[in-house]
Protein backbone atom coordinates (compact mmCIF):
# COMPACT_ATOMS: atom_id res chain seq x y z
CA UNK A 1 0.00 0.00 0.00
CA UNK A 2 1.32 3.55 -0.61
CA UNK A 3 0.63 5.88 1.39
CA UNK A 4 0.96 9.87 1.55
CA UNK A 5 -0.16 13.64 2.81
CA UNK A 6 -2.45 14.68 0.33
CA UNK A 7 -2.62 18.80 -0.07
CA UNK A 8 -5.92 19.50 -1.33
CA UNK A 9 -6.89 22.55 -2.83
CA UNK A 10 -10.86 22.93 -1.27
CA UNK A 11 -10.29 22.10 1.92
CA UNK A 12 -14.01 23.22 2.74
CA UNK A 13 -15.98 19.73 3.13
CA UNK A 14 -16.74 20.17 6.53
CA UNK A 15 -17.77 23.45 5.83
CA UNK A 16 -20.58 22.82 3.24
CA UNK A 17 -21.41 20.08 5.30
CA UNK A 18 -23.11 22.70 7.98
CA UNK A 19 -24.59 24.36 5.05
CA UNK A 20 -26.44 21.13 4.27
CA UNK A 21 -27.62 20.24 8.13
CA UNK A 22 -28.85 23.56 8.87
CA UNK A 23 -32.00 23.08 7.00
CA UNK A 24 -32.20 19.73 8.04
CA UNK A 25 -32.07 20.83 11.62
CA UNK A 26 -34.96 23.17 10.56
CA UNK A 27 -37.05 20.37 9.02
CA UNK A 28 -36.88 18.25 12.04
CA UNK A 29 -37.82 21.18 14.39
CA UNK A 30 -40.77 22.04 12.55
CA UNK A 31 -41.75 18.27 12.58
CA UNK A 32 -41.59 18.25 16.06
CA UNK A 33 -38.75 15.57 16.69
CA UNK A 34 -37.19 17.65 19.32
CA UNK A 35 -34.76 15.17 20.40
CA UNK A 36 -33.33 14.14 16.95
CA UNK A 37 -33.53 18.06 16.31
CA UNK A 38 -31.25 18.44 19.47
CA UNK A 39 -28.79 15.63 18.43
CA UNK A 40 -28.30 17.30 14.74
CA UNK A 41 -28.16 21.01 16.14
CA UNK A 42 -25.45 20.14 18.44
CA UNK A 43 -23.68 17.89 15.97
CA UNK A 44 -23.72 20.86 13.60
CA UNK A 45 -22.45 23.50 16.16
CA UNK A 46 -19.53 21.08 16.91
CA UNK A 47 -18.34 20.64 13.50
CA UNK A 48 -18.29 23.84 13.09
CA UNK A 49 -15.86 24.06 16.27
CA UNK A 50 -13.66 21.72 14.76
CA UNK A 51 -13.69 23.16 11.37
CA UNK A 52 -12.53 26.21 12.77
CA UNK A 53 -9.59 24.61 14.08
CA UNK A 54 -8.85 22.90 11.65
CA UNK A 55 -9.20 25.98 9.14
CA UNK A 56 -6.54 27.71 11.52
CA UNK A 57 -3.67 25.36 10.23
CA UNK A 58 -4.45 25.67 6.55
CA UNK A 59 -4.19 28.40 4.16
CA UNK A 60 -6.81 30.72 4.41
CA UNK A 61 -9.22 30.81 1.98
CA UNK A 62 -11.34 34.07 0.49
CA UNK A 63 -14.38 31.29 -0.20
CA UNK A 64 -14.02 29.15 2.72
CA UNK A 65 -14.28 32.25 4.92
CA UNK A 66 -17.18 33.46 2.94
CA UNK A 67 -19.12 30.10 3.53
CA UNK A 68 -18.14 29.78 7.13
CA UNK A 69 -20.40 32.54 7.95
CA UNK A 70 -22.91 31.31 5.99
CA UNK A 71 -22.90 28.15 7.17
CA UNK A 72 -23.44 29.43 11.11
CA UNK A 73 -25.82 32.16 9.90
CA UNK A 74 -27.68 29.36 8.04
CA UNK A 75 -27.95 27.34 11.91
CA UNK A 76 -28.57 30.25 13.85
CA UNK A 77 -31.36 31.81 11.22
CA UNK A 78 -33.64 28.89 10.25
CA UNK A 79 -33.17 27.25 13.95
CA UNK A 80 -34.69 30.50 14.73
CA UNK A 81 -37.27 30.86 12.47
CA UNK A 82 -37.85 27.19 13.06
CA UNK A 83 -38.82 27.70 16.48
CA UNK A 84 -41.11 30.83 15.92
CA UNK A 85 -43.44 29.14 14.14
CA UNK A 86 -43.61 26.55 16.55
CA UNK A 87 -44.21 29.15 19.12
CA UNK A 88 -41.46 28.23 21.16
CA UNK A 89 -39.20 32.01 20.63
CA UNK A 90 -41.36 34.69 20.39
CA UNK A 91 -40.98 37.00 17.08
CA UNK A 92 -39.31 39.95 18.21
CA UNK A 93 -36.33 38.04 19.60
CA UNK A 94 -36.14 36.13 15.86
CA UNK A 95 -36.12 39.38 14.58
CA UNK A 96 -33.44 40.38 16.12
CA UNK A 97 -30.85 36.99 15.13
CA UNK A 98 -31.97 37.92 11.31
CA UNK A 99 -32.01 41.81 11.78
CA UNK A 100 -28.14 41.72 13.21
CA UNK A 101 -27.60 38.99 10.23
CA UNK A 102 -28.93 40.86 7.43
CA UNK A 103 -26.86 43.84 8.35
CA UNK A 104 -23.75 41.51 7.85
CA UNK A 105 -25.11 40.23 5.02
CA UNK A 106 -26.19 44.12 3.44
CA UNK A 107 -23.15 45.10 4.44
CA UNK A 108 -20.77 42.12 3.12
CA UNK A 109 -22.71 42.48 -0.61
CA UNK A 110 -22.29 45.63 -0.80
CA UNK A 111 -18.00 45.59 0.40
CA UNK A 112 -18.09 42.97 -2.14
CA UNK A 113 -19.60 44.37 -5.07
CA UNK A 114 -16.74 47.06 -4.64
CA UNK A 115 -13.92 44.88 -4.12
CA UNK A 116 -13.91 41.50 -4.37
CA UNK A 117 -10.88 41.05 -2.28
CA UNK A 118 -12.77 40.59 0.86
CA UNK A 119 -12.25 37.70 3.10
CA UNK A 120 -14.94 37.11 6.30
CA UNK A 121 -12.64 37.17 9.88
CA UNK A 122 -15.35 37.31 12.88
CA UNK A 123 -14.61 39.68 15.64
CA UNK A 124 -13.75 38.60 19.55
CA UNK A 125 -17.68 39.44 20.19
CA UNK A 126 -18.94 37.99 17.33
CA UNK A 127 -17.70 34.35 18.98
CA UNK A 128 -18.82 35.21 21.95
CA UNK A 129 -22.46 36.09 19.70
CA UNK A 130 -22.75 33.18 18.07
CA UNK A 131 -21.73 30.87 21.15
CA UNK A 132 -24.50 32.20 23.03
CA UNK A 133 -26.91 32.41 20.26
CA UNK A 134 -26.54 28.24 19.98
CA UNK A 135 -26.23 27.76 23.96
CA UNK A 136 -29.91 29.55 23.80
CA UNK A 137 -31.18 27.23 21.29
CA UNK A 138 -30.23 24.02 22.43
CA UNK A 139 -33.02 23.94 25.63
CA UNK A 140 -34.91 25.57 22.99
CA UNK A 141 -35.51 22.95 20.43
CA UNK A 142 -35.99 20.93 23.46
CA UNK A 143 -38.96 23.02 24.34
CA UNK A 144 -37.03 23.98 27.97
CA UNK A 145 -36.87 27.70 27.42
CA UNK A 146 -33.93 29.66 29.61
CA UNK A 147 -34.60 32.92 29.50
CA UNK A 148 -31.45 34.15 30.68
CA UNK A 149 -29.50 32.55 28.34
CA UNK A 150 -31.97 34.12 25.73
CA UNK A 151 -31.71 37.45 26.98
CA UNK A 152 -27.75 37.36 26.78
CA UNK A 153 -28.05 36.09 23.56
CA UNK A 154 -30.32 38.81 22.41
CA UNK A 155 -28.31 41.52 24.54
CA UNK A 156 -24.62 40.07 22.56
CA UNK A 157 -26.39 39.93 19.25
CA UNK A 158 -27.44 43.74 19.61
CA UNK A 159 -24.47 44.72 20.81
CA UNK A 160 -22.49 43.46 18.23
CA UNK A 161 -24.48 44.81 14.96
CA UNK A 162 -23.57 48.25 17.05
CA UNK A 163 -19.82 47.29 16.90
CA UNK A 164 -20.23 45.91 12.95
CA UNK A 165 -21.63 49.48 12.20
CA UNK A 166 -18.25 50.94 13.14
CA UNK A 167 -15.84 47.73 12.12
CA UNK A 168 -16.45 45.26 9.87
CA UNK A 169 -15.87 41.85 9.99
CA UNK A 170 -14.83 41.52 6.11
CA UNK A 171 -11.14 42.40 5.52
CA UNK A 172 -9.56 43.41 1.91
CA UNK A 173 -7.11 40.27 1.12
CA UNK A 174 -3.95 41.23 -1.21
CA UNK A 175 -5.77 38.73 -4.00
CA UNK A 176 -9.00 36.98 -4.51
CA UNK A 177 -8.98 33.56 -4.78
CA UNK A 178 -12.84 33.37 -6.39
CA UNK A 179 -12.31 32.40 -9.66
CA UNK A 180 -10.37 29.10 -8.70
CA UNK A 181 -14.02 27.75 -7.83
CA UNK A 182 -16.75 28.56 -11.00
CA UNK A 183 -18.76 25.30 -10.72
CA UNK A 184 -18.43 25.20 -14.89
CA UNK A 185 -14.72 24.62 -14.12
CA UNK A 186 -14.83 22.22 -11.54
CA UNK A 187 -18.48 19.88 -11.94
CA UNK A 188 -17.72 16.81 -13.92
CA UNK A 189 -19.71 14.42 -15.39
CA UNK A 190 -19.13 11.99 -12.55
CA UNK A 191 -20.02 14.58 -9.82
CA UNK A 192 -23.78 14.22 -11.35
CA UNK A 193 -23.77 10.99 -9.52
CA UNK A 194 -22.43 12.23 -6.51
CA UNK A 195 -25.07 14.83 -6.36
CA UNK A 196 -27.74 12.26 -6.44
CA UNK A 197 -25.57 10.45 -4.00
CA UNK A 198 -26.41 12.89 -1.63
CA UNK A 199 -29.93 13.84 -2.52
CA UNK A 200 -30.29 10.18 -2.02
CA UNK A 201 -28.91 10.65 1.66
CA UNK A 202 -31.07 13.80 2.31
CA UNK A 203 -34.32 12.21 1.30
CA UNK A 204 -33.14 9.25 3.89
CA UNK A 205 -32.73 11.44 6.28
CA UNK A 206 -36.40 13.04 5.37
CA UNK A 207 -37.89 9.73 5.17
CA UNK A 208 -36.95 8.83 8.75
CA UNK A 209 -37.99 11.74 10.90
CA UNK A 210 -41.13 11.55 8.66
CA UNK A 211 -41.04 7.58 10.15
CA UNK A 212 -40.84 6.42 6.70
CA UNK A 213 -38.34 3.59 7.64
CA UNK A 214 -38.50 1.39 4.53
CA UNK A 215 -38.13 4.31 2.46
CA UNK A 216 -35.07 5.62 4.06
CA UNK A 217 -33.74 2.02 4.18
CA UNK A 218 -34.33 1.60 0.35
CA UNK A 219 -32.77 5.58 -0.17
CA UNK A 220 -29.55 4.51 1.74
CA UNK A 221 -28.95 1.62 -0.62
CA UNK A 222 -29.86 4.10 -3.85
CA UNK A 223 -27.26 6.14 -2.45
CA UNK A 224 -24.96 3.25 -2.33
CA UNK A 225 -25.72 2.44 -5.83
CA UNK A 226 -24.96 6.51 -6.87
CA UNK A 227 -21.21 6.40 -5.15
CA UNK A 228 -20.77 3.15 -6.25
CA UNK A 229 -21.54 4.66 -10.26
CA UNK A 230 -19.57 7.83 -9.84
CA UNK A 231 -16.78 6.46 -8.91
CA UNK A 232 -16.70 4.14 -11.76
CA UNK A 233 -17.58 6.99 -14.17
CA UNK A 234 -14.76 9.17 -12.54
CA UNK A 235 -11.82 6.37 -13.27
CA UNK A 236 -13.03 5.57 -17.03
CA UNK A 237 -13.56 8.84 -18.39
CA UNK A 238 -10.47 10.25 -16.51
CA UNK A 239 -12.20 13.51 -14.93
CA UNK A 240 -11.11 13.11 -11.19
CA UNK A 241 -10.45 16.52 -9.48
CA UNK A 242 -9.48 17.53 -5.84
CA UNK A 243 -13.21 19.18 -5.77
CA UNK A 244 -14.92 15.95 -7.14
CA UNK A 245 -13.13 14.61 -4.69
CA UNK A 246 -14.52 17.01 -1.90
CA UNK A 247 -17.53 17.06 -3.17
CA UNK A 248 -17.22 12.64 -3.16
CA UNK A 249 -16.18 13.07 0.70
CA UNK A 250 -19.25 15.11 1.35
CA UNK A 251 -22.06 12.54 -0.12
CA UNK A 252 -20.52 10.07 1.60
CA UNK A 253 -20.49 11.80 5.14
CA UNK A 254 -24.41 12.99 4.21
CA UNK A 255 -25.22 9.57 2.95
CA UNK A 256 -23.07 6.93 5.34
CA UNK A 257 -22.97 9.05 8.27
CA UNK A 258 -25.20 11.23 8.99
CA UNK A 259 -28.50 9.92 7.16
CA UNK A 260 -27.67 5.87 8.87
CA UNK A 261 -27.58 8.63 12.58
CA UNK A 262 -30.60 9.72 11.96
CA UNK A 263 -32.18 6.29 10.74
CA UNK A 264 -31.08 4.28 13.91
CA UNK A 265 -31.81 7.69 16.24
CA UNK A 266 -35.75 7.37 14.98
CA UNK A 267 -35.94 3.96 16.02
CA UNK A 268 -34.71 4.00 19.20
CA UNK A 269 -34.02 6.80 21.71
CA UNK A 270 -32.26 5.32 24.65
CA UNK A 271 -29.32 6.82 26.81
CA UNK A 272 -26.87 3.87 25.35
CA UNK A 273 -28.52 4.64 21.67
CA UNK A 274 -27.75 8.16 21.71
CA UNK A 275 -24.34 7.86 23.13
CA UNK A 276 -23.96 5.33 20.12
CA UNK A 277 -24.95 7.01 17.35
CA UNK A 278 -22.95 10.69 18.18
CA UNK A 279 -19.68 8.17 18.64
CA UNK A 280 -20.72 6.84 15.49
CA UNK A 281 -21.23 10.12 13.49
CA UNK A 282 -17.98 11.03 15.46
CA UNK A 283 -15.99 8.57 13.74
CA UNK A 284 -17.51 8.98 10.63
CA UNK A 285 -16.50 11.97 10.59
CA UNK A 286 -12.67 11.28 11.83
CA UNK A 287 -12.66 9.19 8.83
CA UNK A 288 -13.41 12.17 6.66
CA UNK A 289 -10.65 13.60 8.12
CA UNK A 290 -8.26 11.08 7.74
CA UNK A 291 -9.35 11.05 4.26
CA UNK A 292 -8.93 14.74 3.41
CA UNK A 293 -5.06 14.41 4.53
CA UNK A 294 -4.00 11.01 3.51
CA UNK A 295 -4.07 8.84 0.12
CA UNK A 296 -4.10 5.58 0.25
CA UNK A 297 -3.44 3.68 -2.94
CA UNK A 298 -5.41 0.67 -4.20
CA UNK A 299 -7.31 0.01 -0.66
CA UNK A 300 -8.79 1.78 2.44
CA UNK A 301 -7.53 2.19 5.66
CA UNK A 302 -10.54 1.08 7.93
CA UNK A 303 -14.01 0.15 6.50
CA UNK A 304 -15.47 1.37 3.50
CA UNK A 305 -17.66 3.83 5.23
CA UNK A 306 -19.72 3.20 2.10
CA UNK A 307 -20.84 -0.25 3.77
CA UNK A 308 -23.31 1.71 6.36
CA UNK A 309 -25.12 1.86 3.58
CA UNK A 310 -25.58 -1.84 2.74
CA UNK A 311 -25.16 -3.19 6.64
CA UNK A 312 -28.15 -0.83 8.01
CA UNK A 313 -30.75 -1.06 5.56
CA UNK A 314 -29.95 -4.92 5.47
CA UNK A 315 -30.18 -5.50 9.36
CA UNK A 316 -33.33 -3.34 9.25
CA UNK A 317 -34.85 -5.28 6.49
CA UNK A 318 -34.16 -8.51 8.20
CA UNK A 319 -35.95 -7.25 11.43
CA UNK A 320 -33.50 -7.08 14.04
CA UNK A 321 -35.07 -6.12 17.29
CA UNK A 322 -33.74 -1.94 17.74
CA UNK A 323 -32.63 -2.96 20.88
CA UNK A 324 -29.04 -4.40 19.27
CA UNK A 325 -28.90 -1.32 16.90
CA UNK A 326 -27.23 0.63 19.56
CA UNK A 327 -24.33 -2.40 19.73
CA UNK A 328 -23.97 -2.64 15.97
CA UNK A 329 -23.08 0.99 15.79
CA UNK A 330 -20.75 0.94 17.66
CA UNK A 331 -19.15 -1.94 15.87
CA UNK A 332 -19.53 -0.02 12.66
CA UNK A 333 -17.42 3.00 14.64
CA UNK A 334 -14.72 0.81 15.63
CA UNK A 335 -14.37 -0.83 11.83
CA UNK A 336 -14.56 2.67 10.15
CA UNK A 337 -11.65 4.06 11.86
CA UNK A 338 -9.59 0.98 12.20
CA UNK A 339 -6.44 -0.13 10.27
CA UNK A 340 -8.57 -2.29 8.50
CA UNK A 341 -7.36 -2.97 5.11
CA UNK A 342 -9.62 -3.24 2.61
CA UNK A 343 -9.10 -3.85 -1.35
CA UNK A 344 -10.79 -1.23 -3.37
CA UNK A 345 -13.18 -2.57 -5.90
Amino acid sequence: MKLKIRNRKFPITLTLLRVLLAPIVMLVILYERKNIAAFLFVLTALIGFFDSLIAKKKKRSQLRSIVDLLADKLLVNLTAIALYFKAVLPLWVTLVFLGRDLLTVSGASILLYKDRRREFKPTFSGRIMLFFQIMAFIPAILQTIDWLLIYIAVFLTAASAVEWAFKSEFRLVRRTDMDEFRISKLIKFSDVFTLTNVVSGLTAILFSVTYKHNLAAIMLVTAVIFDYLDGKIALLTKTSNEFGKELDSLADTISFGVAPAVFGFSLIQTPLAIIAFAIFLFCGILRLARYNIMEFKGEYHGMPITLNGVIVPLVYFLKMPFDYYPYLYLILSILMISSLRVKKL
